[in-house]
């Protein structure tokens, strides 16, 4: 089976990594130049809490007949659409992609960029970053992916093997928007808060615990209004995952911002404003803070 993971930051570069490690399929790299120049020098390096490893990935050239079996889209939202291009001519109608980039409106946008294959949702939970182009560094045991799509074929079944077999824990499910949207809800409204507030998750759970829990509902709403049956147990959920945050977590959004760097703004924010707009719900907090925020993502370029 040939795999392609695109985007070799903390999600990718890992999952990557694990896979090219167990030798269980065929694994090529998307990287950028800069990036795959590196790792060509000096391999790919993991530090996976007291698990330490480095393989070398291939990076000739492919050839025009050549299809990838799946393709892991792990970049951020915003780099979707070159990541679709960088794969199209090495994809067919039978090729699986998975996307995991955060957000829940991704699966539409990539079928239309890639016009063929099987497109599925996709989410995975893991605490990792890109220490350097060559080093990714995950910092907890935490590690568990979703994919699927209604229709679950032999081929994804087989993707899903080959992951639980290189110790990468996967679950495949026809239901896997549902599990995206719970994982989403989590990430939107502390990307959201932390970003406008400029504090820690742990903080902003602490400080602000009545704006939480309104933005929480008007994110309820907006999955409702879609076709999503998120309810109450998830949102009790979102709190007690966030009772057990570590002191002075922070979310990438917000670094992104401390750092005047692209974020996923519309993916995480934007797209709750525009929805709850095109279903005519009334999400306040959400619009609040996402137009702040518009403001000076845009005195950020």
């Amino acid at each position: 089976m040939k795999i392609a993971v695109v985007g070799i930051g903390g999600v990718g570069g890992y999952i990557g990594a694990k896979l090219i490690k167990s030798d269980l399929a065929d694994i090529r790299l998307f990287a950028k130049k800069r990036q795959k120049e590196a790792i060509e020098k000096e391999g790919l390096k993991i530090i996976d809490n007291d698990d330490r490893f480095i393989v070398k990935a291939d990076f000739s050239p492919l050839k025009k007949a050549e299809v990838f079996d799946a393709v892991f889209l792990a970049t951020k939202s915003y780099g979707l659409k070159d990541a679709c291009e960088s794969i199209k001519e090495f994809i067919d109608e039978n090729s699986v992609i998975i996307t995991l980039s955060n957000g829940v409106e991704h699966k539409e946008r990539v079928k239309e960029y890639l016009q063929q294959g099987i497109v599925c949702d996709g989410c995975v939970y893991i605490v990792s970053h890109k220490k350097s182009d060559t080093l990714i560094v995950k910092n907890s045991s935490l590690f568990y992916l979703v994919f699927g799509d209604e229709n679950v074929n032999d081929k994804m079944k087989k993707i899903a093997e080959i992951l639980n077999k290189s110790s990468l824990k996967t679950k495949l499910s026809e239901d896997a928007k549902r599990k995206c949207w719970e994982k989403y809800l989590f990430i939107s409204v502390f990307a959201t808060m932390s970003s406008y507030f400029g504090e820690p998750m742990d903080v902003v759970f602490k400080k602000y615990p009545d704006i939480l829990n309104e933005t929480l509902l008007e994110i309820k709403a907006v999955a409702n209004a879609t076709g999503i049956d998120i309810n109450e147990d998830d949102l009790k959920k979102v709190i007690k995952q966030a009772q057990n945050l570590p002191k002075n977590s922070k979310t990438s959004m917000q670094l992104d911002f401390k750092k005047n760097r692209k974020t996923e703004l519309e993916s995480l924010s934007g797209y709750i404003v525009k929805k709850a707009n095109e279903f005519q719900i009334k999400a306040p907090n959400m619009k609040k803070m996402y137009d702040a925020l518009k403001k000076r993502d845009k005195q950020n370029r």
